[in-house]
């Protein structure tokens, strides 16, 4: 008897690691979609991913998967606002925010969570310049949360690039600073190890470029774009669009990369 209840005990463990062996395949399964369909800039696949990580996050309520979720929605409406597909970002927006608060609500002391909820505030301001009176300060008091923090992160990191990047001057930004964050946010990916098949570490290196052209800097943007491709060759936007553009000192629409 006792041999019996030994052999059932080892059968549900071994069947409560593989499920949970499955489950974090799958997980990475997604994640890897994700910075596939980055890479070739395919919404549709960048779509099904998200899909997949919010039936995650239904099926567990966990805050980790809350936050893959919520991150993958900020990371698809960025995508629909570069391709002008305005009106599709608008449609995920909403939801994208209620998620960033929600995670901010679980967990006020996550600097993670208000980085995310200021970038989301940076797309409300793109889609609905009208309101940035309303939607700038908002944004600003959730950067400056996510900044206060005891820890950094590479989102905080990100997050302030983007404020000090897309902000007018009168207004506090600054290009340079811009310029200082997104390299300390990718110092920080390859130093904890967390930059290969990172959608988000290419697309920091992307802005990097960009801002380094945008001051004139055209050599170092270069430079930054030959080490993207290095990473990842068949990056198409960098590879098809900026990279080429670059090289011949096309002018690049400053318009489609900031606010004026």
């Amino acid at each position: 008897m006792k041999s019996i209840i030994v052999t059932i005990s080892i059968i549900i463990t071994l069947a409560f690691n593989l499920n949970a062996s499955e489950k974090f395949n799958s997980k990475a399964d997604i994640q890897l979609k994700m910075y596939k369909a980055y890479v070739t800039d395919n919404t549709v696949q960048w779509l099904d991913a998200m899909n997949e990580l919010e039936k995650t996050y239904l099926q567990t309520k966990s805050k980790s998967n809350l936050y893959d979720l919520t991150r993958s929605q900020y990371g698809y409406i960025g995508l629909l606002i570069d391709r002008a597909e305005l009106e599709k970002a608008k449609k995920i927006l909403p939801k994208a925010e209620q998620n960033a608060q929600k995670l901010v609500n679980v967990n006020p002391e996550s600097v993670d969570a208000h980085a995310l909820l200021a970038g989301i505030y940076g797309f409300k301001i793109i889609l609905y310049p009208n309101y940035v009176i309303i939607n700038g300060p908002k944004g600003k008091n959730y950067i400056e949360k996510a900044s206060s923090g005891k820890n950094s992160s590479a989102s905080v990191m990100i997050e302030m690039g983007n404020y000090a990047y897309h902000t007018p001057s009168i207004l506090g930004g600054n290009i340079n600073d811009a310029i200082e964050y997104y390299k300390k946010a990718i110092r920080f990916m390859e130093t904890k190890k967390t930059d290969k098949n990172n959608w988000q570490y290419l697309n920091t290196m992307v802005w990097l470029a960009i801002s380094y052209d945008k001051i004139g800097k055209y050599d170092q943007a270069i430079e930054i774009l030959k080490t993207v491709l290095e990473k990842e060759p068949e990056l198409a936007y960098v590879k098809n669009d900026l990279y080429p553009r670059m090289v011949k000192k096309e002018s690049i629409s400053k318009t489609y990369y900031s606010m004026k």
